[in-house]
């Protein structure tokens, strides 16, 4: 019992000891252990990443793992100024995500730290962290030419220049591609011309790329028109895209560095719209007296560098509608924006019933022209309205508007007119009504979907589709003769346009042909112009826009058919036949002129004087050698078509003066 005793009570001290132990280094390891120590932010940074080439602005992408909210994450480049950025989502727990951009454009060319710094919201900082880096941006190409949209006929001049940030070095290599075919090269510029007659007619694509001695590179990409062109006549090439032109101004588009210009031939000054419009998705402005009125995506404020742009799933900006004028940009509140003449009709943007608004483009001066429940209104060159209301068909003339089709159950739409003559669908029917002079009627088998019929100078062009299923197109005469316009078989064949003189534009397998009228009345065979990728139409002849390019087509001009320049029949200029007008000096005859009265000015006046001395012969009374353009000795027809278009005239007065013409030839011989 003593030795079981003695061996109990020595245990007791033993244990007791090693209780006291536990307890103590318990303690000390808790007053040893930081409170926060597993919360000191911690960053891993995902973009840029070490010892890359950046450009003037830099994308930041960095996580921070902390236990503790984050206050702020910030990112300096270089001794700039710090950037803080942003949280990407609010509840993220220990791992969030930041990003933004920091601009290094004021940096020298060359090497630089990008620092990186978060802090908690205990004032408990992240380890610094440093990201080695080069300012070091891409080669920038400019070109000249060509610009996108530019037209190769087929030989394309190459005007390309290459630029670098690097200052002690240059561009290394610049080339120009179609369609993946390397054409020419060179280093800083190239300057030459290529052919491109391999892509005749097709799609093209031209190619840019540079690359500088570090080895980056840039491209740029955008599409050409490869046509031959001999046929027409190049009346000037613009930098950018042929939108609108009149006697004095081109209205343009500069696809590369998306800007809106108005170029002013006279002077070749040009104004440049305050809009960055990077495609031509409803792309609708027009010249105006003074400026340009009309609708474009607008990209201003957003990150849209010079390059073309390639369209994405959604237009680029904020689709707006403006009137620029003397320099000021207005905003107006208007869609579907119609010009023609002096006058613009627009209305207000929306559905349902929308407020319909007449401008003269001149004065400024607009009114209310009623209510409108779709997109169906025409405007001639007189401020002349017809627009569309619950399926009824209204004219606004003269400050008022009138109902001008029945209560009789059909829907009226689509109206189009010219000259006193007004088309438009009779729907439930499927009718083409022709309305002449107040007068309505059937034009029986045409068709009435919108954009198959159309009118000018008293013509109608209308479509006829067969039992076969072929499409037709087909003119009617203002006598009412007809007459099949071919070949049109291909069911894309449309009207573009028709002049005033019975000609039309249409297209036909992927052109536009023409089908012309001689001076004695008869009908060419329709010949292809063009791809039907340009715009064309009348105004003082055949005008086609295609890409950056206007052109005219030769002898559809009044006054461009071959003898009706002075002096280019050697038999008849003045003075070489030594006996056409005995006792006269052949050097004394006047240059003609369209200024007859000889006042300075060229206007109604002179329009009587030509009809005085029109048909008259060379020794009669009233002849007048200025009206004798031809230099034949008679005031005749090629007389008259360059009296015209020395002129300048307007559409109506052409007209008139042809009128009264046609009524003097019923009583004369003139040719």
């Amino acid at each position: 019992m003593e030795n079981s005793y003695i061996r109990i009570h020595h245990r007791r001290p033993f244990a007791l000891v090693a209780m006291v132990l536990i307890v103590l280094l318990g303690l000390i390891s808790m007053q040893a252990k930081p409170v926060h120590a597993a919360s000191v932010p911690k960053l891993v940074v995902t973009t840029p990443t070490a010892n890359a080439f950046v450009p003037d602005r830099i994308f930041v992408r960095v996580t921070v793992n902390s236990q503790v909210p984050i206050a702020e994450t910030k990112a300096a480049a270089g001794s700039l100024p710090a950037v803080n950025l942003t949280k990407q989502t609010a509840f993220c727990g220990s791992s969030c995500e930041y990003t933004g951009w920091v601009d290094v454009s004021s940096l020298p060319w060359g090497n630089f730290n990008l620092n990186l710094t978060a802090t908690d919201v205990d004032g408990g900082n992240s380890a610094p962290l440093a990201i080695a880096l080069k300012h070091n941006n891409v080669p920038v190409i400019h070109p000249d030419a060509p610009l996108p949209f530019e037209v190769a006929d087929p030989n394309l001049p190459v005007d390309i220049s290459c630029t670098d940030d690097d200052p002690d070095t240059s561009c290394s290599s610049l080339k120009l591609s179609i369609n993946g075919k390397l054409l020419a090269s060179g280093t800083n510029a190239i300057k030459e011309t290529v052919s491109a007659e391999q892509w005749i007619g097709q799609a093209a694509t031209v190619q840019l790329s540079a690359t500088d001695a570090s080895g980056l590179t840039s491209s740029q990409s955008y599409p050409i028109y490869v046509e031959d062109v001999s046929n027409l006549t190049a009346i000037s090439k613009e930098a950018g895209v042929v939108l609108d032109t009149d006697a004095s101004r081109t209205l343009l588009w500069n696809a590369y560095d998306h800007r809106l210009r108005i170029r002013h031939r006279d002077t070749n000054e040009a104004e440049t719209l305050p809009l960055l419009v990077a495609e031509q998705t409803r792309l609708n402005v027009k010249l105006i007296p003074g400026g340009v009125i009309g609708s474009a995506y607008d990209a201003t404020g957003t990150d849209l560098p010079d390059g073309y742009y390639r369209k994405g799933l959604d237009p680029r900006g904020i689709y707006s509608s403006f009137i620029w004028r003397d320099g000021q940009l207005q905003a107006i509140a208007a869609d579907d924006i119609r010009v023609n003449g002096g006058w613009a009709a627009y209305h207000a943007p929306g559905s349902g019933l929308r407020e319909l608004t007449l401008q003269n483009t001149s004065t400024g001066n607009a009114v209310s022209v009623g209510f409108t429940d779709r997109n169906d209104y025409v405007l001639d060159d007189h401020g002349t309205l017809v627009f569309a209301r619950e399926g009824k068909l209204f004219r606004y003339a003269d400050g008022a508007a009138s109902q001008i089709t029945p209560n009789d159950g059909f829907v009226y739409r689509t109206p189009v007119m010219d000259d006193g003559v007004l088309l438009y669908a009779r729907d439930n029917s499927s009718t083409l009504v022709v309305e002449r002079d107040g007068v309505a009627e059937e034009l029986t088998g045409a068709s009435s979907v919108a954009g198959d019929y159309m009118t000018a100078g008293g013509w109608i062009g209308y479509t006829v589709y067969t039992e076969a299923g072929q499409k037709q197109l087909w003119l009617r005469s203002p006598e009412g003769e007809d007459v099949q316009l071919m070949p049109t078989s291909t069911a894309d064949s449309h009207f573009i346009t028709l002049s005033a003189a019975g000609e039309a534009a249409y297209t036909y397998d992927g052109g536009v042909w023409l089908s012309l009228v001689q001076e004695d009345g008869s009908r060419l065979p329709s010949e292809r112009i063009v791809t039907d990728k340009a715009k064309v139409y009348w105004e003082d002849g055949w005008q086609v826009y295609l890409g950056t390019t206007w052109y005219e087509v030769p002898g559809t001009d009044p006054g461009t058919d071959p003898g009706t320049d002075p002096g280019t029949d050697p038999g008849t200029d003045p003075g070489t036949d030594p006996g056409t007008d005995p006792g006269t000096d052949p050097g004394t005859d006047p240059e003609p002129t369209a200024d007859l009265d000889g006042d300075g000015q060229v206007n109604l006046n002179d329009v009587i004087e030509f009809l005085r001395t029109y048909g008259t012969k060379k020794g009669q009374l009233h002849f007048d050698p200025k009206a004798d353009f031809d230099s034949d000795g008679i005031i005749g027809k090629k007389d008259l078509k360059a009296f015209v278009k020395a002129g300048h005239f307007g559409p109506q007065v052409k007209k008139a003066l042809q009128n009264a013409i046609d009524v003097i030839a019923d009583q004369m011989d003139v040719k």
